[in-house]
């Protein structure tokens, strides 16, 4: 997990900071005045009125309010880092510099599978212009809430939005201590990365619109929460899509309407601590794709033995998981989406294992994908569906499991297929 969006899974990407950081605010955001604010029930001692959020005082107020959307006791907000737009670009560019790098073996996997493009994870760096709109975020790592000053009070309706997001995951964050947390749920893979983005984004996302709704004037029993989620995930997914490189664009854009969709069902059906209650695991992209209407469990998972390469390949692989959401993202660039939808709905498991080559060999990368799945039907559709897909991979099915294998040079890739 990352202080924004799925950031964490190599590489950390500054542009994929930015971009969750933009997400949030324009999601929230309102060009209009704010004529009145509703009273949200249960908060209504609250007063919802902007405040200039950079000052401590708003903050404490905001705090308050979050902890009482979230049914929880407030106390004193997380302290604050305030920094001027020069400052912040400069930190965060003295971590991002461009730097000559031996092969990114991650980033060509990506691009075999159709998820990134060479040159993907390049980081650039960042200009002034790009951080104008940017109101800050809360650091789980720091634990601390980070404003950038943009030299004039940012006391309208979006810095506040924004303000609360930012606090109910500072809140999330005391309840969990949520670096403790992603270890114990197993946080380890691209899969479970992006669910758990998911339910720390969607969980501000959730609630802080409920207060962009109160500054609209809107009666919370008048507002389609879920209609209004399922028309955010359309159109993530349509942008997702579009980009370059649809792995980095899910970094910039799944968490947060995936995420509170899940919320919101959860919270719908057992209120608060329901929602508290989901914590005591991880959700992965299966169950976020899956719960359009209701809350569902994550499907029975299946994973297959290692494969032993030879000694020409690195014996320590990187080994991680895209998930259902990473199969479809495959699938759908040569699949309608209906069809590739379901194919990854059939998902039921998964390791991924990329091999860089030994020593003289080391720009050399090799891929091995194991799929399970639901049925055997399934895998047989997704076994034509990867190899029309990906003509250069080897492509194997046995039963329910299908593997595929490719690697850059001409070597055998027998190794790479087990029977269980």
């Amino acid at each position: 997990m990352n202080d924004c969006g799925t950031c964490r899974v190599q590489p950390t990407l500054l542009a994929t900071a930015l971009l969750c950081l933009a997400a949030l605010m324009n999601a929230c955001s309102s060009d209009s005045q704010v004529a009145y604010a509703h009273p949200i029930p249960g908060c209504e001692k609250h007063d919802l009125a902007p405040c200039d959020a950079r000052a401590v005082d708003c903050q404490k107020s905001r705090f308050e309010f979050a902890a009482c959307l979230r049914g929880a006791v407030g106390g004193a907000p997380p302290p604050l880092t305030l920094m001027t737009e020069e400052n912040y670009l400069a930190s965060v560019n003295a971590i991002h510099e461009v730097r000559d790098s031996p092969t990114n073996h991650f980033e060509t996997a990506m691009t075999w599978l159709g998820l990134a493009q060479p040159g993907s994870f390049d980081v650039a760096p960042i200009t002034k212009e790009s951080v104008a709109g940017l109101f800050g975020t809360y650091r789980w790592r720091q634990r601390d809430l980070l404003v950038i000053d943009h030299g004039k009070p940012a006391d309208d309706a979006a810095s506040n939005v924004a303000l609360v997001a930012a606090l109910i995951r500072a809140l999330r964050d005391r309840d969990i201590q949520v670096g403790t947390w992603t270890t114990v749920v197993a946080v380890n893979d691209v899969d479970s990365s992006w669910g758990a983005d998911a339910m720390w984004f969607g969980e501000a996302r959730f609630f802080s619109n409920r207060y962009q709704a109160a500054l609209d004037g809107r009666d919370q029993a008048s507002v389609d929460e879920l209609a209004q989620f399922n028309t955010g995930i359309g159109e993530d997914i349509a942008w997702i899509r579009a980009q370059p490189s649809p792995y980095l664009a899910t970094n910039a854009r799944f968490a947060q309407n995936f995420g509170a969709r899940a919320m919101y069902l959860v919270w719908k059906s057992g209120g608060v601590e329901a929602v508290n209650t989901l914590y005591a695991d991880k959700l992965i992209t299966h169950q976020l794709m899956a719960s359009e209407t209701e809350e569902l469990a994550a499907p029975a998972l299946k994973y297959h033995g290692r494969p032993r390469a030879p000694e020409e390949w690195d014996q320590e692989p990187v080994v991680t998981a895209l998930g259902a959401w990473g199969l479809y993202l495959s699938l759908v660039r040569n699949l309608e989406s209906e069809a590739a939808w379901s194919l990854a709905l059939a998902w039921s498991g998964e390791q991924l294992f990329i091999y860089k080559g030994n020593e003289a060999n080391e720009s050399e990368t090799a891929l091995v994908w194991q799929l399970e799945t639901a049925d055997e039907p399934s895998a047989s559709s997704l076994e034509a569906a990867l190899t029309a897909e990906i003509p250069n991979a080897h492509v194997q099915r046995t039963g329910s499991f299908v593997t595929l294998a490719m690697s850059s040079n001409e070597a055998s890739l027998d190794w790479a297929f087990v029977a269980d």
